[in-house]
């Protein structure tokens, strides 16, 4: 639809004779004043009402209302954590794009939000518990260059406060004949690794141009704290295989203090205390 569609008057040719009444007032846009935005959302509970704070230690504290408490939780009933991680040097969406894409992927179903909690996780909200269950049916929803894992809803989650206990990192898959080159077939053996994200652009090329078929590059999301698998057996109808499973530059975890970026060997908080 052009400008002249939406207002076909801003678009009458100067040499027009139609007079135009230049008296008629404008319709001004209602604006919100400084005084009526804090007023609309002034505390309107009296200081009595209030938990008196106390000193515990070095430190203030205060007691807040159980039951507004238990009114919340209750209000998060049909809300989901996610996170997304994005592929390497890829751009990462804001929370207008990440929706506008989701819309489209979840076309069934009803009313829902996303709020940004920081550090790439999000909180949704949903109106039903079966919408919750459809769009929890899919482990990882591919977004572009990058996907969403979407995981329970969980009470006190401050990803500021959060381990980062997972990486990317790129497995190679051994043992796989050349029928089973396929993506959908090839993410199903690394979902079981962790959640997959991408196939190498070498491993990705058709039979006509790939140069070699010993094993399939795939970047996965990698939980450390798991014990890593290293032989996975394949099932399909009538018959069964197994393939090897190697790691590429697995960073250092240590498993003590939940930490990416050195080894229990040399964890300076394990010989604290």
């Amino acid at each position: 639809m052009d400008v002249a569609t939406l207002f076909p008057e801003a678009c009458l040719p100067l040499s027009s004779s139609k007079t135009v009444n230049t008296n008629i007032p404008l319709e001004k846009k209602q604006l919100k004043s400084f005084a009526s935005v804090v007023f609309d959302n002034v505390c309107n509970i009296t200081l009595s009402q209030f938990p008196t704070p106390c000193l515990k230690g070095d430190r203030l504290a205060i007691t807040i209302p159980e039951e507004e408490y238990k009114l919340g939780v209750e209000a998060c009933k049909h809300h989901l954590h996610g996170r997304v991680v994005w592929s390497k040097g890829a751009t990462p969406l804001t929370v207008v794009n990440l929706r506008n894409k989701l819309l489209e992927l979840w076309p069934a179903i009803g009313k829902w939000g996303v709020t940004s909690l920081g550090k790439g996780f999000f909180e949704f909200s949903f109106s039903s518990l079966e919408d919750v269950q459809r769009v929890r049916s899919v482990s990882a929803w591919s977004l572009p260059q990058g996907i969403l894992k979407l995981f329970p809803w969980t009470k006190d989650f401050v990803p500021s406060t959060l381990k980062q206990t997972s990486a990317k990192v790129w497995i190679r898959i051994h043992g796989l004949s050349q029928e089973y080159w396929r993506p959908r077939i090839i993410f199903s053996i690394a979902s079981s690794i962790g959640t997959p994200i991408c196939i190498n652009s070498a491993s990705n090329k058709s039979a006509f141009e790939r140069p070699f078929g010993h094993f399939v590059r795939v970047l996965v999301d990698l939980d450390l704290t798991k014990e890593f698998s290293y032989k996975i057996l394949v099932e399909r109808v009538g018959f069964t295989f197994f393939v090897d499973i190697k790691y590429e530059k697995v960073p250092d975890f240590c498993s003590f203090c939940s930490c990416i970026g050195h080894s229990i060997h040399s964890c300076k908080r394990k010989g604290v205390g």
